[in-house]
């Protein structure tokens, strides 16, 4: 996958863009802090992402941008993965 877009306010998160067949894709991860290590003994370190999701966006959440401007609606779709629970 590409990482086509890049902006300022993105980058302060653990977030991400991607380009794949065609589609954007947002990426977010939530990961652990030391709060989430003593609530949860799954965990093992700081960082350690904890879930994921991933859904498809037109406009960069973060500023705004429109991504692909051949595309005018899309079909929302979303992936959600957690990681905190083995």
């Amino acid at each position: 996958m590409a990482n086509p877009h890049q902006c300022k306010s993105i980058r302060q998160a653990e977030a991400w863009i991607d380009k794949d067949e065609g589609e954007y894709w947002l990426n977010i991860n939530h990961v652990a802090t030391q709060q989430d290590l003593e609530e949860n003994s799954f965990l093992e370190e700081e960082g350690q992402t904890t879930d994921s999701v991933v859904l498809n966006v037109l406009y960069c959440p973060y500023c705004g941008v429109k991504l692909d401007e051949s595309r005018y609606e899309t079909i929302p779709t979303f992936t959600f993965h957690d990681f905190s629970k083995w």
